[in-house]
């Protein structure tokens, strides 16, 4: 049985350990391994441990070849901590750089399976907090499905922790419930205090949702004295919260407001900004029940600043729906106008698709995912060209970049996409080389997403993105520009050049069938074509103008098909 006076021995015997470590090596592994151990409870000392570990894992004998668990084993700590903070961009970028270094070891021994876990578990936890819960469910059920072939239940009652939170927060309670029940019931059977106490506090929150205060408050009481007797202040901070959000629910304002201050400031101490802002957004509406508006206002301004500065959408625009709310109790219907209007746009930005359904749709996203793992091989290659215009940066800040991957498709996103473009145009410039680019979308797509989906939609971009990723030389740029729409940079190719390898795409999409909701959908694509020398102004978005000013005239001539901006030779 792991107790925390067992855990703590551990951590003692590490410590004492790391203080006589001679070699690199082992001092690398002990620091991440007693970041991993601490951070909940001493964040600074967490991560301080973690980012020690990751800078001793490049330099020194590492400088050359860097230390893969070492750097996966300290992201480990630092993705947790940010996504704790509100630090969900960071948290973002150090997942994606983790799950990248995963993918490049080939033979896992059974501690990187470990630390694979563990990563999986803290990338879909980030995700989950960012409002994307497709993509925080599929790493989630990843780490299920590693933890059982591992046969390792603490693990998998990890995993199923956190598909419990995504499908309670989906709306879909019986399948929480039920997830949530058996995570008790296997963290019990394990002797895991901390495992059990995570889970009945995500219980009690489901149970508040299917409108079950007493069984709510029954979950929670017992999560929060088993956190208490253990000594682990992380899930008693997270208890205190969801005691004041059960009895705001039930209508106990009094006593919602006694449990969230005292969260509240617990939540300050440890600087975990997201248990903060959660309980601002609860404070906020304690105050609304019991008339205070002045005291809902000032709240609820901080709970804005907080979810602005922590990137959290979903806190934000429940932000700006309470906010409305109070202005109008006070007669200000023009500050309540305005933040209804902004908590409308950011909900459709946040829940621009059914959840639900792109829920039951995880079949689909898993049959693709070895697509979206040739676009990141893809992307690899790329770096080729990015390490001779940006003078060979290294490896470490070129895995850092996966971050500029767009995260349906592979491709680059719109901003790196924009960095690189004008870095090919400036040295297409230098070098007298000329330089074609190519835009194209997916004709006819909107009545393809309201015929069939927001889910079949997406399979259908992975579907093309890829066959044009297949047909294209290594050295071609390939970005998602927005929505349907993709430019192709061309390096070395003029604009005769650039129309053969677009009549060429034009009919290999044209040629495929894809399967979608058990209908044969052929698919086809206009592109305008552009070469460099003919933008007015020798810049990206000059030159995207001019295709773009092309692939209008695809269009208005009947689609599938390619137009070249006027002057091309």
């Amino acid at each position: 049985m792991e107790t925390t006076a067992t855990k703590n021995q551990d951590i003692l015997e590490w410590e004492a350990q790391l203080e006589t470590a001679a070699d690199q090596h082992t001092r690398i592994d002990l620091l991440h391994k007693i970041a991993w151990a601490i951070h909940l409870n001493d964040t600074e000392k967490g991560s301080r441990f973690a980012e020690q570990a990751r800078d001793l894992s490049v330099s020194g004998e590492f400088e050359q070849n860097p230390y893969l668990p070492g750097i996966i084993g300290s992201l480990r700590t630092l993705i947790a901590l940010n996504t704790d903070a509100g630090n969900y961009d960071l948290a973002l970028s150090q997942s994606l750089q983790a799950l990248e270094i995963l993918e490049s070891i080939s033979d896992k021994a059974s501690d990187i399976s470990h630390l694979e876990m563990d990563i999986l578990g803290v990338a879909s936890w980030t995700y989950r907090c960012l409002g994307n819960y497709v993509v925080a469910a599929e790493y989630a059920m990843k780490k299920q499905k590693l933890s059982q072939a591992m046969g390792n239940k603490r693990h998998e009652a990890s995993a199923l922790n956190v598909l419990s939170v995504i499908y309670a927060e989906s709306h879909d309670l019986a399948a929480a419930l039920e997830m949530g029940q058996r995570v008790v019931q296997y963290c019990h059977e394990g002797n895991n205090v901390r495992g059990e106490s995570i889970a009945l506090n995500n219980l009690a929150m489901t149970y508040l949702e299917l409108g079950n205060g007493k069984q709510a408050l029954e979950a929670c009481q017992a999560c929060l004295q088993l956190a208490r007797s253990n000594g682990i202040e992380a899930v008693a901070l997270t208890a205190l919260s969801t005691m004041g959000e059960i009895y705001l629910g039930i209508k106990d304002f009094a006593k919602a407001e006694e449990y969230l201050q005292q969260a509240l400031t617990l939540a300050r101490e440890k600087k975990a900004g997201s248990d903060e802002l959660q309980c601002l957004l609860n404070l906020g509406q304690v105050y609304l029940h019991q008339h205070n508006n002045e005291a809902a206002l000032a709240t609820l301004q901080d709970a804005l600043l907080l979810s602005r500065t922590s990137n959290a959408p979903r806190g934000e625009f429940q932000c700006h729906q309470l906010l409305s709310e109070a202005h109008e109790k006070q007669g200000d219907l023009g500050a309540a106008l305005h933040h209804f209007k902004q908590f409308h746009t950011l909900k459709e930005t946040v829940f621009n698709e059914d959840t639900a359904k792109r829920l039951s749709g995880l079949q689909v996203v898993h049959q693709v995912e070895t697509a979206k793992r040739d676009a990141q091989i893809h992307y690899l290659t790329t770096i080729e060209l990015k390490r001779e215009i940006e003078e060979r940066k290294s490896a470490q800040a070129l895995l850092q970049k996966l971050a500029s991957l767009d995260p349906l498709t592979g491709m680059l996103n719109r901003r790196e996409l924009f960095t690189l473009g004008e870095q090919a145009i400036e040295c297409a410039l230098q070098q007298e080389q000329p330089l074609t680019l190519l835009l194209f979308d997916i004709d006819h797509f909107k009545e393809l997403n309201d015929s069939y989906g927001h889910a079949s939609g997406d399979q259908v971009l992975i579907r093309t993105t890829k066959l044009v990723r297949e047909s294209l030389q290594q050295d071609a740029i390939i970005g998602r520009y927005g929505g349907d729409e993709f430019v192709i940079l061309l390096p070395r190719s003029n604009c005769n050049e650039g129309q053969q390898i677009a009549v060429s795409l034009c009919e290999k999409i044209a040629s495929q069938v894809v399967d979608v909701d058990k209908n044969n959908l052929c698919i086809t694509v206009s592109l305008g074509i552009a070469e460099l020398r003919q933008a007015h102004d020798l810049t990206m978005e000059a030159l995207i103008a001019c295709a773009d000013h092309a692939l209008y005239v695809a269009k208005q001539a009947g689609r599938n098909q390619l137009a070249v901006y006027s002057g091309c030779s």
